[in-house]
């Protein structure tokens, strides 16, 4: 901490804090505070820092994080790497358990921060989430690598929430969660030239979980590759919750092998929930030259609420083949919208 303070207290235009290469360190879970006295301060990850095991771990819900630093820059080079150890939390405190994610730590949180751009690095087996980007704004992650074991639990790629303007892009991801969550209060964030797999996909949500009220809108998924994944492009809302989702789309997206390659779910519960009709209200999703293929033959599944709650849905463009033998087709309930151009399988709910 002393070397941050160093570089945070610095006086000028930029500040640096350098991680050596060939080197690795073992840091404690650590909050690094702005604002800070430089317009600018990069922390250059070289070499590896590594979590401590989780028997030892405090209370704390992080393992690094960037806390109201304005004008940061996290770079490795290609080679930084953080090493979150999440196979001593899996099998003792997360796996199986219903209270995982609040007992396992994210391994980078970027909260209440502006100007940022995370880049060139390495995440690996994070307890819970790789990177978390939360009440922050101008925030750019790209050229990341992010990797954890398909069976690892809650372990998403990176997950922003209560955000504006962040672009996820030129990034792989394979994990055991999503590769790239986009929760509650996320507005015009940008996913872009993104591979994808193994993991859970890139999903919208879930919202509205116990009744909440909750918005996302302006979401820009484009040009991903999701590969042996268990979901492609998902919206996910809770029964019964409030607010709405809303233009979001979906473009040259590639399937290989994904198990739901294009879902909307207003039915997801807990399983002691007692079920409600009201539903979070999806507008103007828009999906655009969608191909590939698809494990099972359910390739599309629009499973909305009866409340009409899922209106101006378009697909244009789309063309999901069965991966091994036979046909595909879609689910389709309560959604309202239309299609364009070459469309298979044929959604039947939409004109």
């Amino acid at each position: 901490m002393d070397a941050w303070t160093a570089a945070c207290g610095a006086r000028g235009w930029s500040a640096t804090l350098l991680v050596p290469a060939a080197k690795s360190f073992l840091v404690g879970p650590t909050r690094f505070s702005g604002p800070c006295a430089s317009s600018r301060i990069t922390v250059q990850v070289m070499g590896t820092i590594t979590a401590p095991p989780a028997r030892p771990w405090s209370e704390k819900n992080y393992w690094l994080m960037f806390y109201q630093v304005h004008g940061l820059t996290v770079t490795g080079g290609s080679t930084g790497l953080l090493d979150g150890r999440g196979g001593t939390w899996w099998g003792d405190k997360c796996k199986g358990h219903a209270d995982c994610i609040p007992k396992a730590p994210t391994s980078l949180v970027v909260m209440k921060c502006a100007d940022v751009e995370l880049s060139q690095f390495r995440s690996k087996n994070s307890p819970q989430m790789h990177i978390a980007v939360s009440q922050s704004s101008k925030v750019h992650l790209t050229q990341l690598t992010i990797t954890a074991p398909w069976d690892s639990p809650n372990t998403d790629g990176v997950h922003v929430d209560r955000s504006q303007d962040v672009r996820v892009t030129r990034s792989t991801i394979g994990t055991g969660d999503d590769c790239i969550s986009i929760g509650p209060g996320s507005r015009f964030v940008t996913v872009d030239g993104i591979v994808c797999g193994p993991g859970h996909g890139v999903s919208v949500g879930s919202l509205g979980r116990k009744g909440a009220t909750e918005s996302v809108e302006y979401i820009d998924v484009k040009n991903v590759q999701f590969i042996n994944t268990a979901n492609g492009a998902r919206i996910k809302t809770w029964q019964g919750g409030k607010g709405y989702a809303k233009s979001i789309s979906f473009t040259d997206i590639k399937f290989t092998n994904v198990d739901h390659p294009v879902v909307i779910n207003q039915f997801y519960v807990d399983r002691h929930d007692v079920p409600n009709m009201g539903a979070v209200v999806l507008s103007n999703i828009t999906y655009t030259n969608l191909k590939g293929t698809s494990r099972y033959k359910t390739a599309v599944e629009f499973d909305c609420s009866e409340s009409g709650s899922c209106t101006n849905i378009h697909v244009n463009s789309m063309a999901i083949t069965a991966a091994y033998v036979g046909e595909t087709a879609a689910r389709c309930q309560n959604a309202q919208g239309d299609t364009s151009g070459y469309v298979y399988p044929k959604i039947p709910c939409l004109r």
